[in-house]
């Protein structure tokens, strides 16, 4: 029997990928703020999946992510300083923080990436979306002091690996939380913000017809 190599890794990596806790997570948190406001209005309204895209990225994002959390561990043996891929709820949000240094009140947001897009590192959004992060963590009990954000290029070396950090601003994380419940809470979906290339290669949403997804901008 001659086995297709190619689709069995295909079918293998995808299926895995879409029995990941954060794949089957229907609550939208910080991960979502200041993504395609479209996007995000279809996906708190239970919209079904009409454009099955390239899943490539994330799942490698994810074994990045699994190698990194397994490599933090190793620096904090006995787990007594670490949160490690953590879940953090409040405000009726739930969401994973990457790190928690409870020591130093930091919180950490993991971010894959191309080494051509360092330049544009951190964007306003990563940044919204990190404080978020401190918000739950902080509803959590916790004592937040710090935020930081790490961005790990797949096609850079060590040295390519950046870092930004900032003190804990409250209130930039709860504007962020506000505008994820602004755009749930729209009674219809906002207009299509990115292109037709853009949306048939990254969004679910896409559908060219629009009757149940997203025709995107043309």
């Amino acid at each position: 029997m001659s086995i297709d190599i190619t689709k069995l890794l295909q079918s293998a990596l995808g299926t895995q990928d879409a029995q990941r806790p954060r794949s089957q997570q229907k609550a939208l948190g910080p991960s979502s703020i200041g993504d395609c406001a479209r996007r995000v209005w279809h996906a708190s309204h239970d919209t079904p999946v009409t454009n099955h895209t390239d899943g490539l990225p994330a799942i490698l994002g994810t074994a990045i992510h699994a190698t990194i959390a397994e490599a933090i561990a190793l620096e904090d043996p006995f787990g007594d300083d670490f949160l490690i891929e953590t879940t953090v709820e409040g405000l009726g949000r739930i969401g994973h923080c990457d790190l928690f240094i409870k020591s130093a009140g930091l919180v950490v947001d993991w971010k894959t990436t191309k080494k051509k897009s360092l330049r544009y590192f951190p964007s306003e959004q990563q940044t919204f979306q990190v404080q978020a992060y401190g918000v739950l963590m902080e509803e959590m009990g916790y004592e937040v002091k710090e935020v930081c954000l790490v961005a790990i290029p797949r096609d850079g070396e060590m040295n390519d690996i950046k870092s930004w950090r900032q003190p804990y601003k409250r209130e930039v994380g709860l504007s962020g939380l506000n505008w994820l419940e602004s755009v749930e809470n729209m009674a219809t979906p906002p207009a299509p913000q990115k292109t037709i290339a853009f949306c048939s290669k990254y969004c679910n949403f896409y559908d060219a017809s629009g009757v149940i997804g997203c025709p995107s901008s043309r």
